[in-house]
C-alpha cells in the first residue's frame, strides 16, 4: 500500500483506535478490579504507556514482520474485531434496538466497515477528523454531572489490595489499546514530519486526562457497591442527566459512540489491510470481503452475554502478550540480526 499520513493524523488514529469501543464501559472493568485506588494505578500504567511509545518511536525501523507474526497479529485483530462487534451488538440489543434481529444491525455495520475497508487508503486516515468535535461534546455532556459527584468515592487512597494493584494495573495498560498501530502506521509518516519527545508527550496526556476524566467521573458518581451490576455505566451517568437540548442523553451519545466504535474497528482493519498487503496480492476487494464475512460468522456466533462477559474480565491477559511483548521480540530480533549483518 502506497500512503502518506503526518504526524497529526497517525496520533488522531491511535487516539480513536484506542478509545473506541470501550470507553463507555471498560471504566466499570478497572474499578471494579482496583477498588478505590483505581485512578492513581491508571497513572500509572500511562506512565509506562508513555515509556512503551517513546521506544517504539526509537526502534520503529526494526518492526519487520515475517509470515509467523504477521499472521499472529492478523489473527489477534480478527478475534479483536469479533469481541468488539458482538459488544457493539450487544450493547445495541440492550439500549435501544430490542426488537431489531442482530443479523440486520451487524450486516449495517460490516457493510459500512467493508465500504471504508475497499477504499482508498485516506478514507480510513481522514475518517477519526469527523469525531473530533465529539469528543468535546462528549467531555462537556459529562460535566453536567458535577454536582452529583463525591470526592469521598476516591479518598482515601492507599485502601487497595497488594493482588488489586496488581491487576488495576494489568487493566489500566490494557486501557491504551491499538499501540501495536503505532509501530504499523509509523513508516507511512512523511519523513519531514518528525516525530519528537514533545509530540509523544502531547499526545499521551491527552489521551491519558481523557480516559482518567472518565474513571473519575464513574467512581466519583457511583457507589464502589453498584458499579457490578452496571454494564455501562456512562451511559447511566448520561441517562440521568437532565438537559433542555435533548430528551435521552444517553440514547444520542450512544449513536455517537456507534460511530466511533465503527471507525474504530475500521482502523484496526486498516492495519490488517497495511500488514496483509505488505507484499502485493491480488484481489484486494475479495479478500476484504471474506474477512467480513468471517467477522459476521464469529460475532453471530459468539453474540450472548457470557462471551461480552468473559472478554471484559480477560482481554488484558491477550492484549498484553501481543500489543507489548511481542513487538519488543520482533523490534530485538530484527535489530540484533541487522547489527549481525554489519559486522
Amino acid at each position: 500500500m502506497n500512503f502518506t499520513i503526518t504526524k497529526v493524523q497517525l496520533f488522531l488514529m491511535l487516539f480513536f483506535r484506542t478509545t473506541g469501543i470501550t470507553f463507555i464501559a471498560y471504566s466499570e472493568v478497572i474499578i471494579h478490579t482496583g477498588g478505590r485506588d483505581t485512578w492513581i494505578m491508571f497513572l500509572i500504567s500511562a506512565v509506562i504507556v508513555f515509556i512503551q511509545l517513546c521506544l517504539y518511536e526509537k526502534f520503529y525501523k526494526y518492526f519487520k514482520l515475517g509470515k509467523l507474526t504477521q499472521w499472529i497479529f492478523i489473527i489477534f485483530w480478527i478475534l479483536l474485531l469479533i469481541c468488539s462487534f458482538v459488544y457493539m451488538q450487544y450493547t445495541l440489543s440492550i439500549w435501544v434496538e430490542q426488537k431489531t434481529p442482530n443479523s440486520i444491525t451487524l450486516l449495517i455495520m460490516l457493510f459500512i466497515s467493508f465500504y471504508i475497508s475497499v477504499s482508498r487508503p485516506s478514507t480510513a486516515v481522514n475518517m477519526p477528523v469527523f469525531l473530533i468535535p465529539f469528543v468535546f461534546i462528549f467531555v462537556f455532556s459529562l460535566l453536567y454531572a458535577a454536582p452529583q459527584l463525591s470526592f469521598s468515592h476516591i479518598f482515601p487512597i492507599g485502601t487497595s489490595t497488594e493482588q488489586q494493584w496488581i491487576k488495576g494495573t494489568l487493566f489500566g495498560l490494557a486501557s491504551f489499546t491499538g499501540l501495536e498501530g503505532y509501530l504499523v502506521l509509523r513508516k507511512y509518516v512523511l519523513t519531514e514530519d518528525k516525530i519528537r519527545f514533545k509530540d509523544i508527550l502531547i499526545y499521551q496526556l491527552i489521551i491519558t486526562l481523557f480516559i482518567a476524566f472518565i474513571i473519575l467521573i464513574v467512581e466519583m458518581f457511583f457507589a464502589k457497591a453498584s458499579l457490578p451490576y452496571l454494564t455501562e455505566p456512562v451511559l447511566y451517568i448520561l441517562k440521568s442527566l437532565e438537559v433542555t437540548f435533548v430528551k435521552r442523553l444517553d440514547i444520542f451519545f450512544l449513536y455517537m459512540w456507534l460511530a466511533w466504535s465503527i471507525i474504530s474497528c475500521s482502523l484496526i482493519i486498516f492495519n490488517i489491510r497495511i500488514v496483509y498487503f505488505q507484499k502485493e496480492r491480488k484481489h484486494p476487494k475479495l479478500a476484504m470481503a471474506v474477512l467480513h464475512i468471517l467477522l459476521f460468522i464469529g460475532s453471530i456466533g459468539f453474540l450472548n452475554i457470557r462471551s461480552v462477559e468473559f472478554v471484559r474480565d480477560n482481554f488484558q491477559y491477550l492484549y498484553i502478550p501481543i500489543t507489548v511483548l511481542l513487538p519488543l521480540v520482533v523490534i530485538w530480533k530484527n535489530k540484533r540480526r541487522d547489527t549481525k549483518c554489519i559486522k
